[in-house]
């Protein structure tokens, strides 16, 4: 199977891998994954990531800044530049970004959903994943031990992480449905993310989900994703509530 982020886009779309990464910026922008001011990984950083080449890393980062949304200059780390202005001028080029829709639900809700749908996930993926889906998610536990104290880039691996399992899963309506509910409450992860110890600890349960699925145990990976679901939505209404 391919594991390639991309594969799953490409086979919908027929896009180059720049338009799909491009694609993918825009979303996390969007979705508010990333803020005004959030610094993005290196070019390096980014291509290891999405396992594609630099290259093709700086060609996607030309297209989004085409749209106003990042700054890239030479020399100087590359940049968000994220607000309503910039946001509605990119919908009216791009409509189909006004479709995306976060945080309309109730918090209880979409993690029952996530429950629900990522333990069918991690069952199917322990199935299914190959030696080459196995040493993806190793490069990014790998990257991710790296991040503790660095919790945008950690939050764009760990959004890569649980798109690689899903997409072993080898069921496009359930991995659609994991990246919307992915989307939610991202404003209040990144709260989450900058506590003493959070992003080590979700550094820890990814090592669990990757080893019940190296071992190709669909109960151990179903339980491993289920401890890791609630402990995020533990830490989510946590600092909703701080919040509030």
């Amino acid at each position: 199977m391919t594991t390639n982020a991309f594969a799953f886009e490409q086979t919908l779309t027929n896009k180059t891998k720049k338009d799909v990464l491009a694609g993918k910026i825009l979303e996390m922008i969007f979705t508010g994954l990333l803020r005004d001011g959030d610094q993005l990984p290196s070019e390096r950083e980014l291509g290891n990531m999405f396992g594609v080449s630099r290259e093709t890393v700086r060609s996607a980062l030309a297209i989004v800044a085409a749209y106003g949304l990042i700054s890239v200059a030479h020399g100087a780390k590359t940049r968000v530049n994220r607000n309503e202005e910039l946001l509605k001028r990119c919908i009216e080029l791009l409509p189909e970004l006004g479709a995306i829709e976060v945080n309309n639900y109730d918090v209880h809700t979409v993690f029952d959903s996530r429950k629900v749908i990522e333990a069918a996930i991690a069952r199917n993926a322990a199935r299914n994943i190959d030696r080459v889906g196995l040493e993806a998610l190793r490069k990014l536990l790998d990257q991710q031990q790296q991040l503790f104290n660095e919790p945008v880039h950690f939050q764009l691996s760990d959004k890569n992480f649980h798109k690689l399992i899903s997409e072993y899963a080898g069921n496009e309506i359930l991995l659609k449905y994991t990246e919307d509910l992915y989307s939610y409450g991202l404003n209040f992860r990144r709260l989450v993310m900058q506590m003493e110890g959070s992003i080590e600890r979700s550094y820890r349960e990814h090592e669990a989900i990757y080893s019940a699925l190296e071992a190709h145990d669909p109960d151990r990976a179903e339980q491993a994703m289920l401890a890791h679901i609630e402990s995020v939505y533990c830490t989510t209404v946590e600092a909703m509530q701080g919040n509030a």
